[in-house]
Order: structure tokens, then sequence, then C-alpha cells
């Protein structure tokens, strides 16, 4: 233990005028959520983020709709958000690393053409007899007919931590709305490994402007 007046000067942040930390001697920690916020929503938004959504729209088309004959004529992500944890950490001697724990979550909407079944009434002649006009009746048949069909959901990530391998991450995706047609269709689409596909660059690129800021 030093004797009183031998203390070291970088043992005391508080009473410095200036409130330095010399050498990063005392444990810092500095909030990165604005920063994540930011991130996420201009990466994920359809709007903000073109070639992000023409990238998934090719993916969707080239997986999905020449194996299947669909035809993809919409999609888009809007309303992504993020919650959680995240902040880069300073240790003694200025030792630097990122930890966060989120949850992103997004809404996506897509249009499909579809086959849908439709009735429709047509008028039916009876045969004239004895000279006299048979009356008209009314008869329901079923048709099939192509049209734009879209559903609505969300998709979800979960445990996306800096302790998380890839594989650890947990993904889910519900339907919020739309047409049945649609939605049977489009919950074929969110398996794990497209879901993995379509956004591992997003996910890449972040933890690596996480550890731009431990190198600063």
């Amino acid at each position: 233990m030093a004797k009183l007046g031998e203390e070291d000067p970088r043992w005391i942040v508080s009473d410095r005028p200036d409130g330095t930390n010399i050498n990063g001697w005392h444990w810092e920690e500095t909030n990165k959520m604005t920063f994540c916020k930011d991130y996420f929503e201009s990466q994920l938004n359809t709007e903000q983020n073109v070639s992000f959504g023409e990238k998934w729209f090719r993916l969707v088309s080239e997986t999905f709709g020449n194996k299947s004959n669909v035809v993809v004529r919409k999609f888009s992500i809007s309303n992504a958000s993020v919650e959680g944890e995240c902040s880069v950490s300073t240790r003694k001697k200025g030792k630097k690393f990122g930890v966060f724990d989120l949850k992103v979550t997004m809404q996506y909407e897509v249009e499909v053409e579809c086959m849908v079944k439709t009735k429709k009434k047509k008028k039916k002649e009876e045969e004239k007899v004895d000279g006299l006009d048979g009356e008209e009746e009314e008869e329901e048949k079923e048709e099939e007919e192509t049209k734009a069909c879209a559903v609505k959901g969300e998709i979800s990530l979960k445990e996306f931590s800096s302790l998380n391998e890839a594989e650890e991450y947990e993904w889910t995706t519900k339907t919020t709305g739309g047409e049945e047609e649609a939605k049977a269709i489009v919950k074929t689409w969110f398996t794990r490994p497209v879901l993995e596909k379509m956004f591992a660059e997003t996910l890449e690129t972040f933890v690596e402007k996480m550890n731009e800021f431990c190198a600063e």
C-alpha cells in the first residue's frame, strides 16, 4: 500500500480538473445504442437501403421463384428496430472491447403472383319447349385466375450477442396479415439458411464496426 502522499496520480479521476482518465487506467464504458439503432435502421429499411431490398428480391426470385414458378413482384422491409445493450468498455491500461446483446425486429411485405379460385355465376338458358322460350337460370362455377397477392409479417433476430456464434442466433418469423394464398407461399421461404444468407453481410459489418471502435 502506498503511503500518504505517494499515491499514483492515475488513481483519481474525479478530483482532476479535466476529469481525464490517464492512459485508460480506470474502467470506462461508452454506450453505443444510438449507433446500433442508426445502423440497423439505415441498413435494413429498404426505402433507405434500396440495394439491400434488391439483393433480397433477387435471392427470393432465384431461390424460390424459379423452382416453384412463383413470380415475386415486390419485397420490402420497414420499421426495423433494435433493443438491448451495446457498449465499448475500456479496461485498465486502455484495453478496449465491445459488448452487445441485441434483439432486431423488422416488418416485411411481399407481393407475389398466385392462383386464386373465384366463384362466378353464369346464366344458363333452358332449351325451348313447344316453341316457348326456356327460363334463364344462374349456375355457379369455380374458376382460377392469376392475381397479385400480398402478405405482411415480422422477422425477429434474438440472441445476437458478442458472446454467441452465428449458429446460436435465434431467428423467428410470423405473418401478420395478407391473403391466404400468399401466406401459403411465403411461409416456406423463411428457413434459417435463407435468413442467415439474407442478413449475413449486415451482421458481419456491424461486428466489424464494433471492432473499429475498439481500435480507436
